[in-house]
């Protein structure tokens, strides 16, 4: 009998560690008013010490919908406060699919708060145009850390982008770890 509750119990684990951990993180719908592939905030990457820039690219194409409306602002979560922090937007992707031209930068490493959202008020919006949008963090780390916010994922084509200053290269985080998330970045669009 003990055999039988046993088994019945290891069955009924099993049956729970297979489910479909998506249904309970559903990939976000395109907003009217947010460029973002993120769900709400689970966890960050521990990165060690370096230069990290985490960014998600939104394609020419993906931006068809939101032509003639602007980026305001720009959210982020932060787990941990890196050593500094600079918020940045590209337009364009080079043939390497590193972001091309860089069209703002603002320091924000004196105003932002950990661990919590923050958001960053753009003086002058940014325009959609007919190019690739491409929204940073760039984070320097003195030693090991959980700077930059992620979701509990899956991966969405763009949600993910790093680079990494101890290989100089810009990947996909999947392409660089096991691990299936989007950064928590998000650009907030007015008319």
């Amino acid at each position: 009998m003990k055999k039988v509750l046993f088994f019945a119990l290891l069955a009924s684990l099993s049956f729970m560690a297979c489910n479909n951990d998506d249904d309970d993180n559903p990939t976000p719908a395109p907003s009217e008013n947010e460029l973002r592939y993120d769900g709400p905030n689970q966890t960050g990457p521990v990165l060690e010490a370096g230069t990290y820039e985490a960014a998600v690219r939104f394609p020419a194409s993906y931006l068809d919908a939101y032509q003639g409306r602007s980026i305001d602002a720009i959210s982020f979560f932060l787990g941990d406060l890196p050593a500094s922090c600079v918020v940045k937007v590209y337009e364009g992707t080079t043939a390497g699919n590193e972001p091309q031209t860089e069209i703002y930068s603002f320091d924000v490493s004196s105003g932002v708060q950990a661990p919590q959202w923050n958001r960053l008020t753009l003086n002058d919006p940014i325009p959609v145009a007919d190019e690739d949008l491409w929204l940073s963090i760039v984070l320097v780390h003195d030693g090991q850390q959980q700077s930059i916010g992620c979701d509990a994922g899956p991966n969405q084509s763009n949600g993910d982008w790093l680079y990494d200053s101890n290989d100089g290269q810009w990947l996909p985080y999947t392409d660089r770890t096991p691990e299936s998330i989007n950064w928590n970045i998000r650009g907030e669009l007015t008319e």
